[in-house]
């Protein structure tokens, strides 16, 4: 009887439970990597001649391997006590790399969003990076919008909106299909952008090239943007890009970046083992613990009553200490006439 009633007031918690569990921590702290093979990139790098002197210099890489190390972090501090169960202020980093070759630009990210529904606030501390070779560490602020680090908990099969930084928006990802990947049942989502000019920059001649100052161009970009959600907990197990991005000027076209960046193996594993449980909880708790739970405590509940009510009925009768079983008043009182005549 004792386990029926835990159980039933634990089926009438599982909806305080799922509350409790269903929110993105504060200081979160992972890594993911993401691996492009037979890429073509422009890749920046600045050369120190001493002095406080840094060289530019812009060279074209074809058929390299890129590697981007992303890491996310929490940082509770940034938000203020009283909104700490609302929302997460994370900041993320990307280090890039050509493997064999050298270091790309790295940048960073500060992005609030709310704890549950994975939604950016727009909020006025966001910033992102605005580095220059001279400057690397300058930010700038950003009004983010949409979906950035994650889904929100229990993902439906619909289209959501995603933040997009190169063309600084949320564009729309469309719900495509459900897969296994690593083990886990997940929701594939697909954000298709076709190659659009961006806003013209002025860039150095030597990006094309050339000589002399600086000369306008157009950035072009082109993307198609996959994620594989656990629907559960809204975390993307695998990210993939596929990208086509180039400067288009009046001294002509240079590629910045094309090919397929997407999560390595290893990151892969390392999301969907950690994640694989924690959506099976979320899940059984948001959908079965309630019904599951009365169930099996009227189950229990009622077997301990039978089990009461039945240990009582055939339960044998208590023994005096010289084997009289079950001696009423009048009983006591005849044996204590018999003692009395002896």
């Amino acid at each position: 009887m004792a386990i029926g009633a835990a159980a039933i007031v634990l089926a009438l918690s599982a909806g305080m439970l799922y509350e409790r569990l269903a929110i993105v921590a504060l200081d979160q702290k992972s890594t993911s990597v993401a691996v492009g093979t037979n890429m073509t990139v422009l890749r920046v790098w600045g050369e120190d001649l001493g002095g406080g002197k840094t060289e530019a210099h812009y060279d074209q890489l074809e058929n390299v391997t890129i590697e981007n190390t992303r890491k996310v972090v929490g940082i509770p501090g940034l938000v203020p006590a009283e909104q700490r169960g609302k929302i997460a202020v994370w900041q993320t980093g990307v280090i890039s790399k050509a493997v064999g070759i050298g270091d790309m630009p790295a940048t960073e990210e500060l992005v609030t969003f709310d704890r549950r529904t994975g939604l950016t606030t727009g909020d006025g501390r966001d910033k992102k990076s605005a580095g220059t070779l001279d400057d690397p560490q300058a930010m700038r602020p950003i009004k983010h919008a949409g979906l950035f680090f994650k889904f929100p908990f229990n993902v439906e099969k619909k289209a959501y909106p995603w933040w997009d930084g190169d063309m600084e928006r949320a564009a729309t990802m469309e719900f495509v299909r459900e897969e296994t990947i690593a083990g886990v049942d997940t929701f594939v989502f697909v954000q298709r952008t076709p190659v659009t000019p961006l806003k013209s920059v002025s860039v150095p001649a030597q990006v094309f090239g050339g000589t002399g100052g600086m000369v306008d161009a157009v950035p072009f970009y082109g993307n198609t943007r996959t994620v594989w959600v656990e629907p559960n907990t809204g975390v993307v197990i695998k990210g993939q890009e596929e990208l086509d991005k180039t400067l288009r000027g009046s001294l002509g076209t240079v590629v910045t970046t094309k090919g397929t960046l997407a999560y390595n193996d290893a990151t892969v594993r390392a999301n969907a083992n950690e994640y694989r449980v924690k959506g099976q909880l979320l899940g059984f708790l948001r959908d079965s613990l309630t019904s599951v739970g009365l169930i099996v405590g009227g189950l229990a509940l009622a077997a301990g009553l039978v089990l009461l009510l039945t240990g009582r009925a055939s339960r044998p009768a208590a023994r005096t200490a010289d084997g009289v079983a079950g001696l009423g008043v009048s009983a006591q009182d005849s044996r204590r006439q018999r003692r009395a005549r002896v």
